[in-house]
């Protein structure tokens, strides 16, 4: 180990006093990849079961993309567990080989990226129809994998320098500052992840909804902004590249998020499609821990709503008995009693659309766009609930 640390030391030059050139975050990376990406995998496998076995719905283009994601998302996971090995983690000057992992790494993470954000747009497809908002997302979104793409093949002059530069840093070179492309990178893919989350915003609010329903509508969809916030701590990582020495040591912490940014991507572009049927799990099962509350509230809001509306009709109805004597009164006053109708001792109703029996009325009835149907057949997505 000797001569290799030489090596090493007569590329980067002597490690600075204190470093611990046996140290490895090798395990614990590994743990939280593994552990994150279990959970993607098993929300993907979750979601179609839900739509085949509980909705009794085909598969569509969303459906089928999230599925897809899991390939790469398992490479993905292999190539940062291979990499911690190799050298993510690890100090430069303790890395003796070349390391062409992180370069299939990079190639992994945008196709995994573009598949997540196609799934998600297609799922506003199948719920809204395909509209010019969509349409312009996805081309952005296709651009930015594409124009990522070029940068990163085109970076390195020849190819190969991209992961031979810490064993041989004289076999070629870099044609720009690639942190600068990290950086870049990372920053469009956050605007378009932003662009894809206000996508649907417009197009809720012109439903006819009541407006607790549009809010609560949207922060079901905007929940995919937890994948800005991963992409955020990302780019916090990814600024330790910038003029460090010990490379590796950084890529450790980058590998990590840059697994964890897609993972929760896709849990996030699941959780709509799950959100109607955990919503119906909670209500037959009110008898569970930290649910029964759920239901004690739901049914005093039942009942003071129904005591208000009953409150409302009765007012209502006082109301229209009180403009009725008046203008019997007025007509009288005013025609005598030959211009009156004949008195039967009681008001006249007959343009109510109530009697004073009706207690409760069918709210549904009286307000009936609140009933617009969406475009689409998400189930309970939008239920008037």
């Amino acid at each position: 180990m000797d001569m290799e640390h030489m090596n090493m030391t007569s590329v980067f030059g002597p490690p600075p006093p204190g470093v611990d050139l046996t140290e490895n975050r090798n395990v614990q990376d590994t743990i939280a990849v593994v552990s994150v990406c279990a959970l993607a995998i098993v929300t993907i496998i979750f979601r179609l079961i839900v739509r085949v076995y509980v909705q009794g719905a085909r598969l569509e283009a969303d459906d089928w993309l999230v599925g897809i994601t899991g390939i790469p998302l398992i490479a993905l996971l292999a190539s940062s567990i291979l990499g911690g090995r190799y050298g993510f983690g690890l100090h430069v000057w303790s890395v003796t080989v070349g390391n062409m992992i992180l370069f299939a790494y990079l190639i992994i993470y945008l196709l995994e990226l573009l598949l997540i954000k196609i799934s998600i747009l297609m799922f506003y497809r199948r719920i809204f129809g395909m509209n010019w908002m969509i349409w312009a997302t996805l081309l952005i979104s296709c651009g930015w994998w594409l124009g990522s793409l070029i940068a990163a093949l085109c970076a390195c002059d020849p190819i190969p320098f991209f992961w031979t530069e810490i064993t041989n840093h004289k076999s070629g070179s870099y044609r720009y500052n690639f942190y600068y492309y990290y950086i870049g990178n990372a920053a469009a893919n956050v605007l378009t992840d932003i662009l894809i989350l206000l996508v649907p915003m417009p197009i809720i609010w012109k439903l006819q909804m009541r407006t607790n329903q549009k809010i609560g509508v949207c922060a079901v969809l905007l929940l995919g902004g937890f994948v800005c916030i991963a992409s955020g701590i990302r780019i916090h990582y990814l600024n330790y590249l910038n003029g460090n020495v010990d490379l590796t040591w950084a890529l450790g912490s980058v590998s990590v998020w840059s697994t964890i940014e897609p993972c929760i991507g896709i849990i996030c572009a699941c959780l709509p499609v799950l959100q109607p049927f955990v919503r119906s799990l909670f209500k037959k099962m009110p008898n569970l821990p930290g649910t029964r509350h759920i239901a004690i509230a739901r049914i005093v809001l039942v009942v003071l709503y129904r005591k208000r509306m009953n409150r409302d009709s009765r007012k209502g109805l006082e109301d229209r008995q009180r403009e009725d004597g008046f203008y019997a009164h007025y007509v009288t006053q005013r025609f005598g009693t030959e211009g009156a109708a004949p008195s039967t001792g009681r008001t006249n109703h007959s343009h109510s659309r109530r009697t004073s029996g009706d207690s409760i009325y069918d709210f549904k009835q009286d307000h009936p766009h609140h009933l617009a149907q969406l475009p689409g057949n998400e189930p309970g997505l939008f239920d008037n609930r």
